[in-house]
């Protein structure tokens, strides 16, 4: 496939304007460099566009640009057989996503990693669903919060070393039975 963006250039650009016209293929990815960079079923050699956000993988079918000074750029991921997709901006170091509302959504799984800091906010109210929630830390947990409420069927803790509960006041009450039970019990 080849189009001209304009098919009339000289009709509405002065000359040298009329030069500088881009041409439009649909074209196969034969090669995807450590760059991110291209080769295109024709042979050229092509920079994703910034507005290209998908990664092109080899195989996908794409729409590319020439320009007169022989420039090529992937613009558009027309298709692909199948597999995953990645998604970023090319020559950006960070990625911001601003909408009003932002649904994410997957069937099987949603991982998210990072091998630096972690950070979520929320001005109002987080919540967690889950049927199972684990949680492993290889250093400290702090928690901070002017009330804590937890209701469950049963609570275990097991402390190896020390377990401190401290309190202005402390309050332990059971339906039926309280038990103490230590080598050594001091009270008061």
């Amino acid at each position: 496939m080849r189009t001209v963006i304009d098919p009339h250039p000289t009709a509405s650009l002065p000359r040298s304007a009329a030069a500088q016209a881009a041409e439009l293929f649909e074209l196969r990815i034969a090669v995807v460099f450590d760059d991110g960079e291209c080769l295109l079923g024709n042979g050229a050699r092509a920079a994703r566009a910034v507005s290209c956000l998908v990664e092109p993988v080899v195989g996908d079918r794409v729409l590319a640009s020439a320009s007169a000074e022989g420039r090529w750029h992937v613009l558009h991921i027309l298709a692909r057989e199948a597999g995953p997709a990645h998604v970023s901006v090319p020559g950006a170091d960070a990625l911001a996503i601003r909408q009003r509302r932002v649904t994410m959504h997957a069937v099987d799984a949603l991982d998210l990693a990072c091998a630096g800091d972690v950070s979520l906010t929320s001005a109002r109210t987080l919540s967690i669903s889950a049927r199972n929630l684990f949680r492993t830390v290889a250093g400290t947990v702090v928690e901070q919060a002017a009330q804590h409420v937890g209701r469950m069927g049963q609570y275990l803790l097991d402390a190896r070393e020390l377990l401190r509960l401290h309190g202005q006041n402390a309050l332990i009450t059971a339906e039926r039975d309280v038990k103490v039970d230590g080598e050594r019990i001091s009270m008061g």
